[in-house]
């Protein structure tokens, strides 16, 4: 272990997660071991946490105890869950007050999230279901040869308010990662990120799919040779096509493995050596439905989730909005934690602006959840570009409404932020509708960009 990967590891991260209450090292630990599990061992885990979580939840959040009033008051087995409604991400929003547990213990995080099918969200999350999620996520980082303490360069949003740009270099800095901007870029920005890449020396990188694609493909097409070669690239966010996968690897002459996640809940599945994405079973339970009924082992329906940690504000049965399938065989790799094999997840396009700068599909992500946590009073949106400075946003109106005031506050951040010269029209309806794969594509381009 190299210097700089010790520091940061003992030094920076495990210090302060330690005071933060998170036990991340000690969890982590513990699932290391506990994905060697036989899969009735795992069940036999999902369903103690979920008969410990039950009772607190119909204690302490008001919505949960009307929820939960016709189920079961013991879960014997996890094929009582079904018993159990699910929860939308519209539930999540009307309710929030009530979801919300009320005896909340101290230091929770709070996160808001635009959601990959433009609903924004905002929830808490207590120490302990952070510090379990962390170590998930490691976890499945550990399976492409990283560690906590290696070097990342970390392809993603910069905020667009200066505390939350400050809360996030200071992640940045005890998480040991140098953050390159996917918003607001062309290829000419590239050299520049070839600089930074030379000088920090990444052990690894990490990114949205067409982010680190695009930047892969600017080596490729131009004959150049990328300077660092990372021990291995994770992609996230977005669906990771074979081409994007080839060119990736190609360029930076290493594995690239995939992640899949959501604001809401945190990590929810990671790539093995094998190549196939593994659920985090230990944190959670993972359905797949179409419509209320299970769907069987290659067959495409909703992965509806249960987070088994969070008190806080409990997600049972959440409806994510993403389409999936689960593996009809097990993974290779020995591990019992389950298979997702094919993933119709979030296809986001990047917006161009009149200038000629490409502006990733989060960059508005951004905008919109920095509006929710204004209560805008958006419950969905859409933002299409139908012209190289035009814009169209479609809005469903929450409840409390979306008034003129705040359509033109939201139209002028929109304008401050991709150029005065862009055109943006705001179209309140009813609701947005989804493509016939399921998907909801929130950030529509241009088709050639």
């Amino acid at each position: 272990m190299r210097v700089d990967q010790f520091v940061f590891r003992n030094l920076i991260y495990r210090p302060v997660t330690w005071i933060r209450g998170q036990n991340v090292f000690g969890y982590l630990g513990r699932l290391d071991k506990t994905q060697w599990l036989p899969a009735d061992k795992i069940a036999a885990i999902q369903l103690e946490r979920l008969q410990a979580l039950l009772p607190t939840v119909r204690r302490d959040s008001p919505a949960y105890g009307r929820r939960l009033a016709d189920s079961p008051r013991t879960i014997a087995s996890l094929d009582d869950l079904h018993r159990i409604p699910t929860l939308s991400k519209q539930d999540l929003r009307s309710e929030k007050a009530e979801l919300q547990s009320t005896n909340l213990p101290a230091l929770c995080v709070s996160k808001t999230t635009g959601g990959s099918t433009g609903e924004p969200v905002t929830l808490l999350k207590t120490r302990y279901a952070m510090a379990w999620e962390l170590a998930a996520t490691w976890r499945g980082y550990s399976w492409a040869g990283i560690d906590i303490g290696d070097s990342q360069a970390r392809f993603w949003g910069v905020a667009i308010d200066s505390k939350s740009r400050a809360k996030a270099q200071l992640i940045d800095f005890v998480c040991h990662r140098k953050r390159f901007s996917a918003f607001g870029f062309s290829r000419d920005s590239f050299p520049e990120y070839e600089r930074r890449l030379k000088e920090f020396s990444p052990d690894w990188f990490y990114g949205y799919v067409s982010m680190v694609a695009e930047f892969a493909r600017w080596y490729i097409e131009s004959g150049r040779e990328s300077p660092v070669q990372p021990r291995a690239v994770v992609t996230t966010s977005e669906v990771l096509s074979p081409d994007d996968r080839a060119a990736i690897a190609t360029a930076f002459r290493t594995r690239v493995f995939n992640e899949y996640g959501c604001g809401e809940l945190g990590t929810i599945a990671h790539e093995c050596a094998e190549g196939r994405l593994h659920t985090s079973d230990e944190n959670m339970i993972v359905e797949i439905l179409d419509g209320e009924r299970p769907c069987k082992p290659g067959e495409k329906g909703e992965m509806v989730i249960t987070e088994l940690n969070n008190t806080a504000m409990p997600l049972i049965r959440y409806r994510t909005g993403d389409f999936a399938a689960f593996a009809e065989e097990p993974c290779p790799c020995g591990r019992q934690l389950k298979v997702i094999d094919k993933l119709y997840g979030r296809a986001y396009d990047f917006i161009l602006s009149p200038s000629g700068r490409k502006f990733h599909a989060e960059f508005l992500m951004y905008i919109f959840e920095e509006a929710q946590r204004h209560e805008i009073g958006i419950a969905q949106f859409q933002v299409r570009q139908t012209k190289i400075d035009t814009l169209e946003v479609l809005a469903v109106p929450s409840p409390g409404g979306f008034t003129p005031e705040a359509e033109r506050s939201l139209v002028n951040r929109i304008r401050s932020l991709l150029g005065e010269d862009m055109t943006v029209n705001v179209t309140r309806v009813q609701r947005i509708e989804r493509e016939r794969s399921g998907k909801m594509r929130v950030i529509v381009g241009l088709p050639q960009a």
